[in-house]
């Protein structure tokens, strides 16, 4: 037998020093030992809120006097008494220790105290489980004992308290009759706690070991304190295997153990059940042996210092196994007489709140919730049907629905309580091993309870839950069930909700039942006279369920009490006024819970509606909260208000536009223009007030305001100079700013059009080499994304072109280094290269859209993108949005057109010998290789059918064809449902097209040669002529530049399709009806017509003068005098809208090798021919009579020319033909005919340039012969044989 020495409160614990675990602290008090302490603060706290509260309580079931049941009656000595909902004292007079929800009970002769109403009771009045007898020397002993529990004022105090407490030296072990001597129990040799704490002494551990490792953090990163001598307190908790054992006894208690059961009895008895629980397979002999060796062991160690023989248990030896004993049997055997629940309401939200603050419990993807299921008999096959018919929401884990089989399902309470004390068992088990260990000076292991001890927190939430859930279950179904058992008021409701959000534990069953039974008790009192929850405690309790991520029909009726609540009290909760933390907590809920709709597949129509309704008229006391009293709230507390309307777009401004960036959410409101004017009013407050503030806000604050303000669309004086502040702070502490932040902020600097390069240069100098790895993928795309839509690219814009660049050309790493935006895109496409994986769809789309939107090309991150995507296991396209996948094509195509820039800017340095198109697509198959690009562009197409062209928004149609134009590629299957798509959304006009969508889709098919039906054409044009009344001004807002007027032009001129009202608007457009060009600048606000428009301009003249000549067009005398832009003037580079930059064929003349060598064959075969041959405008004005203007301009050109017999050879290379990607026509032939020389042959298809101007020098009279580049190299140089092919093709003009 362990006897103690003198008693605890006049000796001081001797113990043997010991080295401490690994991983613990050794600046402080020893794990393992309970003696000398440092010393300890001087000055304490007299008096602390749980002390104070547990007091009371004690002090009003002592103090209680004979009476009825009072709690919901509310009467006290025949008088009604005054409730309130808050605490009264035995007269009726408001004492706040006492909660309005606790039943207050008689003390009756000979039974337990059942004070507050709670099951089993709790209070130190109480006779605990097993206590036989002792209740008043037990209450005293837990009265002292929780005094001196509050007054510790550390983690190793506390601990050893509570092991000099369950000490074998504690005096409770004294039998109160006097009679002989039993054996010693402690909590190491006996269950429960061995009758030396009760459940108030445990929920007070636990409770304040939580505050201290908490609040130590806490002034740890308050303070920035770095240095070693710093503790993680949560650490130093969990690794003390006396608080292992507290927790173990706890749970015990919890499980209704009895605690006079040694641990030996309890694992004899454990060791009997086959069913459900973790089986010990130990051998129960060699465990029994270890067990008597261990106790006194762990004894030793805890500050025991002296050893008796222990006696023998009878009892224990005397039970017999059972292999296949029940959970009910067995728990029949261990738990306490009675059978009552020992911990009241109070204790239970405290143990699960400490639980939770400590980190312990492991999350339900970890340990799965453990939950009971009775629907399911045994072999009976689960219903697939999630709708059981029991009122909880599919998919749900609940105590009267199937779990899921990803839970942990048990048959009954008993069977989940026998799950916690085998995890207990196990816990002391691997304590006793580790004791026994470090006294015979072997090595200590690195806390090897510590798994288990967490999954045992675990489960001890689970069984609160499953108590909890049972008993409101009860209490709906027996109104007699409500005047008993563990009834939770309010507040703990909020903090046992709280504690299972916040431990990631919570599931539809508990939330739910715990919601209904709040609202049901608050119409209870209400009904009485009574007042209802504190506004806090509603804000928790919608937080929890927001952080838990449980929506349902109940959570959705929450929300409407609350909302009903506010309305009917103009603001004000049951009479109370939100605080500011409070206001900004249920908005933050509210948002989180509203951007949970799309992964909830239980959502109706008619729940959205109502959830929508509570929301609206929630968020909308919540802005009138924030005008009325800025001043009380704290920065957090702003920027969560803010953050919350934006996310849910409450007020959101539509006249703003949406950002392509994001998808934008807007919460159904019934008065949308009133909550556009209340938010708008409310932001300006904000503004005004934050502004003078802004250096108290931390780094996450600025951003959340920044992202809110600019996300609602807000726009005014106040919101530019609030942004300007919160640059100037971004700028003086960069520091400060996280990643997360850094790319948030910038992310709304560039949304809402604030564009301060010194603050961007701040910013992005956090994503450098040396940090980049730190960033989340998001962050980095969003930071790339803010440069370039902001115009902020890197100083060395060649510096990544590997293809196009010379090495001597591109920029050093020290060069790339001294500008934090070039070294910021090169940090952000290496981290991308490297782990391509990590990035979501978006957010790779977003990186790849950055480098071609501010116009750096960078091969080797697309070529890796490209293979990332439709190489070997690639990701593919399937779960691209129609946005992600057009604005990826899109990107890739802008990298190619790019390279038009390059040799414009390098000339004869750029490795390149192509120009025009066949350089953009010669250069794409150098980036990325031609069988990895066509298959990219194949696959995509085919992933956009399978999602089918209805989820495309207009601006996704009109960027995923105009990526397949400029690169020359055709998918023919693609662009049929395009078109389809189409006309289906301008006949049916639920979809409103902007000019320059229009525009991109019909210079695309004209491009391609993709031959649309005139269906299309004409619901363009009907759809134009509808929006344009025919003015320059209502055509300029519609159409952002004229270029985009001269390509819907050309496209009809290449499609030979010319409806009346529509060219008459793109002239008035283009030349305005004044012949004054400077007007026309004035409309467009623009510098004059481009080059490439006005050479388009001539085609369509020429085309339209002779295929519809009754459309009377003509262009301005003196035209291009005067109409064309100033010289010098160039647009900048990688701007969006110069998205169409070859509408028609530009008149540069060069001359390839192929075409010196075909000349050189027809003159041998007596064809005389000059090359290049170029047509002007006064030749044809002269000769033909077709209305051109005066002034010459050369914009026609023939290949080889015979002038005198008005033939031409046109020798086409690849730039001339379209390249067919999913459906290939005839084979390659060698020899052509003129008759078919622009049918479809092997991939290839004659492009929508070429075709034009085939028939435009068709219509001048001449005969134009076109040579495909194959056909004549497929000879393979042979002179005669390329002598007989060019006089075939003569042969077959009737003018040769």
């Amino acid at each position: 037998m362990v006897t103690g020495g003198a008693p605890s409160s006049t000796r001081r614990m001797e113990h043997r020093p010991l080295a401490p675990l690994k991983g613990s602290s050794t600046t402080s008090t020893r794990l393992w030992v309970g003696g000398d302490h440092q010393q300890q603060q001087r000055q304490r706290r007299r008096q602390e809120r749980l002390e104070s509260s547990e007091l009371e309580g004690m002090k009003q079931q002592r103090q209680s006097k004979k009476g009825g049941n009072q709690s919901y009656a509310g009467y006290h000595d025949g008088r009604k008494q005054r409730r309130n909902y808050g605490y009264f004292d035995d007269k009726g007079h408001r004492n706040k220790k006492i909660s309005k929800w606790n039943t207050k009970k008689k003390k009756k002769k000979g039974s337990s105290w059942k004070g507050g109403g709670n099951r089993g009771g709790g209070y130190y009045g109480q006779q605990q489980p097993g206590t036989r007898g002792k209740s008043s020397s037990s209450f005293a002993a837990a009265r002292a004992f929780n005094t001196k529990l509050t007054k510790c004022q550390s983690t190793s105090e506390l601990l050893t308290a509570f092991m000099e407490q369950t000490s074998s030296s504690s005096s409770s072990d004294n039998d109160d009759t006097g009679g002989t001597s039993a054996p010693k129990s402690t909590a190491a040799t006996h269950l429960a706690g061995a009758n030396k704490a009760n459940s108030v002494n445990f929920s007070t551990c636990l409770h304040r070991l939580a505050r201290f490792a908490n609040n130590n953090n806490n002034n740890n990163s308050n303070n920035n304190n770095n240095n070693g001598d710093a503790v993680d307190e949560r650490k130093r908790v969990l690794s003390d295997p006396r608080f292992a054992l507290l927790v173990c006894s706890m749970a015990e208690m919890a499980a209704g153990c009895d605690p006079t059961i040694s641990i030996v009895e309890g694992n004899t008895i454990m060791g009997g059940y086959n069913g459900g629980v973790k089986q010990r397979k130990e051998d129960i002999v060699d465990v029994v042996d270890e067990l008597e060796e261990a106790d006194d062991v762990l004894n030793a160690i805890a500050g025991v210092t002296t050893r008796q023989q222990r006696g023998t248990n009878d009892e224990a030896d005397s039970r017999s196994i059972d292999n296949e004993e029940s959970a009910e049997s067995i728990m029949a055997r261990l738990k306490a007489p009675g059978g009552k629940n020992a911990f009241s309401s109070r204790e239970c939200s405290n143990v699960c709140w400490a639980l939770a603050k400590l980190r312990m419990a492991p999350p339900g993807t970890a340990l799965p919730v453990g939950r009971v299921v009775t629907s399911i008999d045994e072999g009976e096959e689960e219903d697939d049907d999630p709708d059981d018919g029991s009122g909880e929401e599919g998919g749900r884990d609940g105590p009267s629905s199937s779990s899921s089989s990803s839970g942990r399902s048990f048959s009954s309470a008993d069977e989940m309580s026998l799950d916690v004390i085998s995890s207990s068992l196990e816990v002391r088990m691997r304590l006793f091993e580790e004791a026994r260990n470090r006294k015979n000076g072997l090595r200590a292991s690195d806390g090897g309870w510590i798994p288990e001890l967490s999954r045992l927190a675990g489960k001890v939430m689970d069984l609160v839950a499953i108590r909890t859930v049972d008993e409101y279950a009860a209490r709906t179904t027996n109104v007699a069930a409500t005047t008993g058992g563990a009834q939770f008021n309010p507040q703990e409701m909020a903090s046992v909700l709280w504690a299972f959000a916040k431990a990631k534990r919570g599931d539809g069953a508990l939330f739910d039942a715990v919601a209904e039974e709040l609202m049901r008790q608050t119409e209870f009192e209400l009904g009485r006279g009574g007042q209802g929850p504190k506004p806090q405690e509603l804000s928790n309790t919608i937080w929890a369920f927001a952080t838990a991520g449980i929506r349902g029909d109940t959570q959705v009726e929450l929300v409407k009490f609350m909302a009903d609540a506010l309305d009917e009290g103009r603001g004000q909760f049951f009479g109370f006024q939100f605080k500011p933390q409070e206001l900004s907590n249920t908005a933050w809920a509210l948002a989180t819970l509203h951007s949970r709709r799309n992964t909830d597949l239980t959502d109706t129509d008619a729940r959205r509606v109502r959830e929508d309704d509570g929301m609206v008229r929630v968020l909308r006391w919540v802005a009138k909260s924030l005008a009325e009293r800025v001043d009380s709230f704290k920065p957090q507390e702003l920027s969560n208000s803010i953050w919350a309307f934006s996310t849910v777009g409450f007020g959101y401004d539509e006249a703003c536009g949406t950002n392509n960036h994001n998808d934008y959410v807007h919460l159904a409101t019934d008065d949308p223009s009133g909550d556009k004017e209340l938010v708008f009013e409310t932001l300006e407050v904000i503004a005004e007030n934050a502004l003078p503030r802004l250096d108290r806000f931390k780094a996450q604050e600025l951003n959340n305001m920044a992202w809110g303000f600019a996300r609602l669309g807000h726009r005014s004086e106040r919101t530019e100079k609030l942004f300007a502040g919160v640059a100037k702070e971004m700028i003086r502490r960069t520091w400060q700013f996280k990643p997360q932040d850094v790319g948030t902020t910038l992310w709304s600097f560039a949304t809402a059009e604030y564009i301060d390069l010194e603050a961007f240069r701040a910013g992005v100098s956090r994503l450098n080499f040396r940090q980049i790895r730190s960033f989340k993928p998001q962050e980095m795309s969003n930071t790339l994304w803010a440069l370039a839509t902001a115009g902020f690219g890197p100083e060395h814009w060649g510096a990544f072109d590997t293809t196009l660049v010379p090495a001597s050309k591109r920029p050093t790493k020290q060069m790339i280094s001294n500008d934090p935006i070039t070294e910021c895109f090169a940090a952000v496409a290496s981290e991308t290269m490297r782990r391509p994986y990590d990035f979501k769809d978006q957010e790779l789309k977003d990186v790849l859209w950055s480098f071609s939107k501010i116009g750096v090309r960078h091969p080797a991150l697309f070529q890796k993108m490209a293979k990332h995507i439709v190489g070997r296991n690639g990701r593919g396209f399937s779960s691209f949005s129609s946005q992600g996948l057009g604005n990826t094509l899109w990107s890739f195509a802008k990298q190619a057109q790019l390279s038009l820039e390059v040799i414009e800017m390098l000339g004869d340095d750029v490795k390149l010998v192509s120009t025009g198109r066949l350089a953009v697509y010669e250069t794409s198959c150098l980036d990325n290789g031609e069988d990895v690009i066509k298959r990219l562009f194949v696959r995509a197409a085919e992933a956009g059918i399978d999602m089918g062209l209805a989820r495309f928004t207009n601006q996704d149609l009109s960027n995923t064809v105009w990526a397949y134009s400029t690169m020359g590629m055709l998918h023919s299957g693609f662009f049929k449902e395009a078109e389809n798509e189409v006309i289906n959304r301008l006949r049916s006009k639920k979809s409103k097209f902007r000019g320059q969508e229009i525009a991109n889709i019909l210079w695309s098919y004209a491009t391609l040669n993709a031959q649309p039906e005139m269906a299309m054409v004409d619901a363009l044009s009907s759809f134009v002529v509808s929006e344009c009344h025919g003015d320059e001004y209502s055509i300029a807002r519609m159409f952002g530049q004229r270029q985009e007027l001269a390509n819907l032009a050309w496209s009809c001129a290449v499609l030979g399709r010319y409806p009346k009202e529509l060219m008459d608007i793109l002239y008035t457009g283009l030349v305005g009806t004044g012949n004054d060009p400077e007007q026309m600048k004035r409309v467009f606000n623009d510098d004059g017509l481009q080059k490439s428009s006005i050479m388009t301009l001539y085609y369509v003249q020429v085309a339209a003068d002779v295929e519809a000549p009754d459309l009377g067009l003509s262009l301005p005398i003196r035209f291009p005098n005067g109409w064309g832009e100033d010289e010098g003037r160039h647009q900048a580079k990688g701007d969006e809208n110069d998205l169409i930059q070859m509408s028609s064929s530009m008149l540069t003349l060069t001359v390839s090798r192929l075409q010196r060598d075909v000349s050189g064959t027809f003159d041998r075969i007596g064809f005389d021919n000059i090359l290049e041959h170029v047509i002007d405008t006064n030749e044809i004005k002269d000769q033909y009579g077709i209305q051109l203007p005066h002034s010459p301009k050369e914009f026609l050109s023939i290949d080889i020319a015979n002038i005198n017999k008005q033939i031409g050879i046109e020798v086409d290379g690849p730039g001339h033909f379209v390249r067919l990607i999913d459906n290939p026509g005839n084979k390659l032939s060698t020899r052509s005919s003129l008759k078919h020389q622009f049918d479809d042959r092997g991939e290839n298809r004659v492009n929508g340039p070429t075709i034009l101007k085939h028939r435009l020098l068709t219509h001048l009279g001449w005969d134009i012969i076109h040579l495909p580049y194959w056909e004549y190299q497929g000879l393979g140089g042979d002179k005669d044989q390329e002598m007989d092919y060019c006089q075939n093709l003569l042969d077959q003009t009737p003018k040769w």
